[in-house]
């Protein structure tokens, strides 16, 4: 690990506060949508998502076999698909995108 100059502090510590700021600064809208027949949510990476969109579909949770990137004709992540959302997700986003009127009210 490399150590920091003095009077300089951490520069990884820096960088993931600016990363940090950015995110949450920026605001960017979560869109996600929430079958609950099936249990399984699914966050939009681009949207509107054209039809067709998504060429490949990438588990990435092989144990459970639950979890899949969406990936465009570029291999970019367009979307994830999320199965048995009850148990894998904060209770919180649930609630908000089954009821984001309801969510967004509770809020202010």
């Amino acid at each position: 690990m490399i150590a920091p100059r003095p009077g300089r502090g951490n520069p990884v510590r820096r960088r993931c506060a600016s990363l940090a700021a950015m995110y949450t600064e920026t605001r960017v809208p979560l869109v996600c949508s929430y079958d609950s027949d099936a249990d399984a949510a699914y966050l939009y990476l681009d949207h509107p998502l054209p039809a067709a969109a998504v060429r490949r579909v990438v588990p990435f949770d092989p144990a459970d076999g639950m979890s899949n990137l969406d990936l465009d004709a570029d291999g970019r992540v367009v979307g994830l698909e999320i199965l048995g959302a009850g148990r894998r997700l904060p209770p919180a986003l649930l609630r908000a995108i089954r009821h984001p009127a309801e969510e967004q009210a509770g809020s202010d």
